[in-house]
């Protein structure tokens, strides 16, 4: 065995001298020792034995517990920066020829976290070989139980997570669970964690869904685009409370409804604002849905100072039945639908809103807004065959025969 020799420079602790843990790094950087170290943070230890090989260790006493700790990994309560007192070089100490992956060598033929790792290694499914002297800095997993999970691994179909769907086809995750148990989004059951399972979705699984689930550019938004129905909440929405001035509803990356805290920039579960904050909607966002005559669109950024207070006067006025909504990088795509209904904001007058109209008119008259569409309603015969293959057609694509038609027509004027 070759004998490390650490730096003279660095004076050790005493035996009987007091010392805390120092943590040197994060959950994600190194689980392991995280947790190694998580269980003696803030306590007083101890040094019982000072250990200089492989590198300068001690034995240290947390109450009835007893540890194994570097050097680097300790203070005696006053300096905070305790600087490196050998090299991590371990070759030479290891006792025993059984074959071995690190922690991390594990995580990149798993493809998990480190984190994970460690998980595994508690739950049995990889046996971790023992170190209670700590003379590896990183954990090792015997190599046998990680080849067979690897080869497991191997083993299941392959294909996107229902994360990835999600986040492709701009839903929730729960929404594609959801798809999934309805059969809406094919999926391969597979294994997953402690009698848990997860799915797999091909690509050809993928495309079928997407033809259904994921609107085209030119398709008027679908509800759930925009509104979460099981807590009847819709993107934008403005709430507050005794705690918080103002809170808007928002998606996080996961496409996952709650609200953001313009203030202080942050994001919270929807559970998090109605429990914690005791967030309350500002206005009620239901309205009395107008008789169909068409659509107005706008593209509003979101930038603007008028997006905010249009916004809450379109849900609090027109209210959400009378609204589609489809979320952009930096801009807004509002529909709405034709019609009249009272304009009496302070914040904002129609001269503000008139620059964003894409389609559409919009008229103000004592104290009235006014949308028209751009639609006028006609009519033409068809040959029954041809009527109901065009119906077939605009059903697989998820829109209306009119819209189906249209869309055909300007494709071959253009």
């Amino acid at each position: 065995m070759n004998k490390l020799n650490h730096e003279k420079s660095t004076a050790s602790y005493e035996i009987g001298e007091t010392v805390y843990v120092l943590q040197t790094c994060t959950e994600e950087e190194d689980p392991e020792s995280f947790y190694y170290f998580k269980q003696f943070e803030k306590k007083e230890g101890v040094i019982l034995e000072v250990i200089e090989h492989p590198r300068l260790q001690y034995r240290v006493k947390f109450g009835q517990a007893e540890a194994v700790l570097y050097h680097e990994e300790l203070t005696n309560g006053n300096q905070r920066d305790v600087p490196k007192t050998g090299t991590d070089n371990q070759e030479g100490w290891e006792g025993d020829k059984m074959e071995w992956y690190t922690q991390k060598e594990v995580a990149d033929l798993l493809g998990v976290s480190k984190a994970t790792v460690y998980h595994y290694g508690k739950q049995k499914k990889i046996i971790k070989i023992l170190d209670p002297h700590r003379l590896h800095k990183e954990a090792r997993y015997q190599k046998e139980e990680v080849d067979r999970l690897v080869y497991e691994k191997q083993s299941l179909p392959t294909g996107m997570s229902p994360n990835d769907v999600a986040k492709k086809l701009g839903l929730s995750v729960q929404s594609v669970y959801k798809y999934i148990q309805e059969g809406l989004i094919k999926a391969k059951a597979v294994p997953y964690g402690d009698e848990r399972i997860t799915y797999v979705i091909s690509e050809t699984a993928y495309q079928e869904a997407e033809k259904s689930l994921k609107p085209s550019e030119t398709q008027r938004p679908k509800k759930y685009e925009y509104y979460d129905s099981k807590n009847d909440i819709v993107l934008y929405q403005r709430f507050h409370s005794n705690k918080i001035p103002e809170a808007r509803v928002a998606r996080n990356e996961e496409n996952l409804f709650g609200f953001y805290l313009p203030n202080i920039q942050k994001w919270l579960t929807y559970e998090e604002g109605m429990k914690t904050y005791s967030l309350k909607s500002s206005y009620s966002i239901h309205q009395p849905t107008l008789d169909y005559k068409g659509y107005v669109e706008l593209q509003v950024p979101k930038n603007e100072v008028v997006f905010y207070p249009f916004i809450d006067y379109l849900y609090e006025i027109w209210g959400v039945e009378n609204i589609r909504l489809r979320e952009q990088s930096e801009t807004v795509l509002l529909y709405i639908r034709a019609g009249e209904k009272p304009l009496k904001s302070e914040v904002f007058g129609i001269a503000d809103i008139l620059p964003y109209l894409i389609n559409g008119e919009i008229h103000h008259q004592e104290g009235t807004l006014i949308l028209r569409s751009p639609y006028r309603k006609t009519s033409f015969e068809l040959p029954n065959e041809l009527l109901e293959t065009i119906s077939d057609l605009a059903e697989q694509e998820g829109i209306s025969i009119s819209r189906w038609v249209e869309q055909k027509l300007s494709s071959i004027i253009k």
